[in-house]
């Protein structure tokens, strides 16, 4: 996420042993073409940048970092060797499925099941992304099969939709991951054949894809069933208010569409596909036909948008974040009328509010302040708050969105800078402690998030080196004196 100093505490490089960064800089050189892009806005950049060779060389324009193919696959090794591992004949094997097959496995269900995973979807998820207009689609008399598992993709990761992940030949429930793998292959598949061939229903198909995000080119699939889905939309005129005659529910379909595409910029480090010049509509009408929770997700991503110009190639230097006329969670709360939303509702939101707090100061390395500035204070203030909200709910009853588990990962980002430039022993083990909270969230929400996972994995490894080596206070001081190797002791 951000440009770094070298660390002047335990996670400076210097703890690597010398067979260690051999080894380290002994792995082959990827070129450009097999690189992976990871932008500074992705909470993965600053815990990447540490193991990968070459990512550290940055130029001060730079907007992000390029991963090894190396790296980057490595990171889902373990996916790959656990579903080698599962039995052939398995209901998990069956869900694990290669996007490489020909034809994916049935995904068929009972109707009960599938009714009430479209319920969950309609109860949860849809009253803040309004991507499928419940009244159109419960009036439609033949409804499109796609558009059903699409919404049952993104309802299979609520806690509630567990006793439903099922096909009609596997009675027992799969995981979510399994069961999501499934459903997502077949509807890639269908839609790869153009077995939609309505542009709403389309849309709203690949909108919900780009939801999910599993195993190495995930990110890249996610991004792509977004883009389709935008550029389906400008072909119909939904950024021009072409649908009068439809109550209003296209314009919920673009204004959810233009929240994707701005998270979608965060999230994969991708260009904005919908620019506020080509918009067609007013942002104030989008409110008042909205539901509060998309309100809030409106107002939040409007702050996105100032927040993403810090990180665009153009960027000044000077400026290192949004330092006045920054909205408070309660004032966008109050204005979008949005108390008497359920409370873990609220709750999911100011996470990913705080975690675009988060991003709102972008630090770099050759122009650190002396003063704190007030971004980087509200940067400091909203990390702190997510690990505050994670003490007093169960990451499992949050809204299963993944803006949730991006705004979690931003906290570990920031608390992993603080451990490695803090110098007071006091803030190092309250980074520590911080980063632990967040790392057993994302470990729970990665039943059903890949990115969740990848962060998890990234943050328990940064505590596990913290913990195996730290430098002695004492011998800071005599460093400074006496020529000669740094000894350490463990934590």
């Amino acid at each position: 996420m951000q440009n770094l100093d070298p660390p002047s505490s335990g996670m400076d490089k210097s703890t690597i042993s010398s067979d260690e960064q051999r080894q380290h800089h002994a792995r082959p050189y990827d070129h450009p073409s097999n690189s992976r892009f990871i932008g500074d806005l992705n909470p993965e950049a600053s815990l990447v940048a540490e193991h990968d060779p070459g990512s550290g060389n940055r130029d001060r324009h730079d907007v992000g970092i390029w991963v090894g193919r190396h790296t980057y696959d490595a990171r889902h090794d373990h996916d790959q060797r656990k579903r080698e591992s599962v039995g052939a004949n398995s209901p998990e094997r069956e869900g694990l499925i290669s996007g490489e097959e020909q034809s994916p496995p049935s995904a068929i269900m009972n109707t009960q099941d599938r009714d009430s995973l479209v319920d969950i979807y309609f109860e949860r998820l849809n009253p803040l992304l309004p991507i499928v207009d419940e009244a159109t689609f419960r009036n439609t008399e033949r409804k499109s099969q796609l558009v059903i598992y699409a919404m049952c993709l993104v309802a299979s990761r609520d806690q509630k939709a567990r006793r439903y992940l099922r096909f009609l030949e596997s009675p027992e429930p799969l995981t979510q991951r399994a069961f999501a793998s499934r459903v997502y292959a077949s509807l890639r598949w269908g839609v790869q054949l153009g077995r939609e061939r309505d542009k709403i229903n389309l849309i709203q198909i690949l909108a919900l894809m780009s939801l999910y995000s599993e195993g190495p080119e995930g990110t890249v699939d996610a991004s792509m069933h977004l883009s389709q889905a935008i550029h389906h939309g400008q072909t119909i005129g939904l950024h021009l208010g072409r649908s009068s005659g439809h109550g209003g529910s296209q314009t919920r379909l673009f204004w959810a569409l233009w929240v994707l595409s701005n998270f979608n910029a965060g999230l994969n480090g991708r260009p904005r596909q919908i620019l506020d010049l080509d918009i067609g509509l007013k942002l104030d009408e989008a409110y008042e036909i909205s539901a509060p929770g998309t309100r809030i997700l409106l107002a939040i991503s409007q702050l996105l948008t100032r927040i993403i110009g810090l990180y665009q190639p153009t960027a000044a230097l000077d400026i290192m974040g949004i330092e006045e006329d920054y909205e408070s969670f309660e004032n966008i709360l109050d204005r979008c009328g949005a108390w008497d939303l359920e409370q873990n509702v609220i709750t999911s939101l100011e996470i990913y509010y705080h975690g675009v707090a988060i991003i709102s100061h972008r630090a770099r390395a050759t122009s650190r302040p002396l003063l704190p500035t007030p971004s980087s204070l509200r940067q400091e203030l909203s990390a702190l708050q997510i690990v505050t909200i994670l003490r007093h709910i169960s990451p499992k009853n949050l809204v299963p969105l993944p803006l949730i588990p991006y705004g979690i990962s931003l906290a570990v980002s920031t608390f992993y800078n603080q451990l490695r430039s803090a110098r007071s022993h006091i803030k190092r083990t309250a980074a520590r402690e911080h980063i632990d909270s967040c790392v057993q969230a994302l470990e729970q929400l990665s039943e059903w998030s890949q990115p969740a996972k990848n962060m998890a994995l990234l943050g328990r490894k940064a505590l596990d080196q913290v913990a195996a080596v730290t430098i002695s206070p004492e011998l800071r001081r005599t460093s400074r004196l006496h020529a000669g190797p740094a000894e350490w002791r463990p934590a």
